[in-house]
């Protein structure tokens, strides 16, 4: 709900995504709505960790719940991104250098990025099939270098898709753990 208010209020935009962080900041008492979304991101990655930590050491993980227990590592792996793009949306200079480090690791990654392991065997009578302009990266960022597109792409993941992806992974997770027989603890 906090998300939804502050997208009145934010433009995703080279010129104006620090001016609007800046006016939330300043504007409102205390911030406290940019603060509230803050602190409620920071709860939920300690929960989502927590809640791990609990299913792994009680071990209910086990079968026959390993598939939610994947889902669950998956809802975990979605939380850490909506974490990631959140903090690139300011658009200040951590928010550039951390796009910066994150997409050169994309850039690495393997056979997706161009220098990464793996590439190699990605090419088709001598023509590379991913290159610099193709690569994990370009993905990412949405050109060669980080720009308002890359600030746009991280705003549609933060705002759309990945709470999308979420919202689906959470209904089958709840589906699964009542088909598995609740959360009554290992079998």
């Amino acid at each position: 709900v906090k998300g939804v208010l502050l997208m009145f209020y934010y433009r995703p935009t080279r010129e104006w995504a620090y001016q609007d962080i800046l006016s939330l900041r300043d504007t409102t008492s205390l911030g406290i709505l940019r603060e509230l979304h803050r602190w409620g991101a920071h709860a939920m990655v300690i929960t989502t960790w927590l809640h791990m930590y609990r299913v792994f050491l009680t071990g209910s993980y086990k079968p026959p719940r390993e598939f939610n227990w994947v889902v669950g590592v998956l809802l975990l792996l979605l939380t850490l991104l909506l974490s990631f793009t959140g903090y690139l949306l300011p658009w200040d200079q951590l928010a550039i250098w951390a796009i910066t480090v994150g997409s050169n690791m994309a850039r690495a990654t393997p056979i997706l990025g161009h220098e990464g392991p793996g590439q190699q065997f990605l090419t088709l009578g001598g023509i590379d099939m991913i290159t610099n302009a193709s690569d994990a990266r370009f993905g990412l960022l949405g050109a060669r270098f980080v720009g308002e597109e890359t600030l746009n792409r991280f705003y549609v993941l933060h705002c759309v898709a990945i709470p999308l992806a979420v919202a689906t992974l959470i209904a089958i997770h709840f589906w699964r753990v009542r088909k598995d027989g609740g959360i009554s603890g290992p079998l």
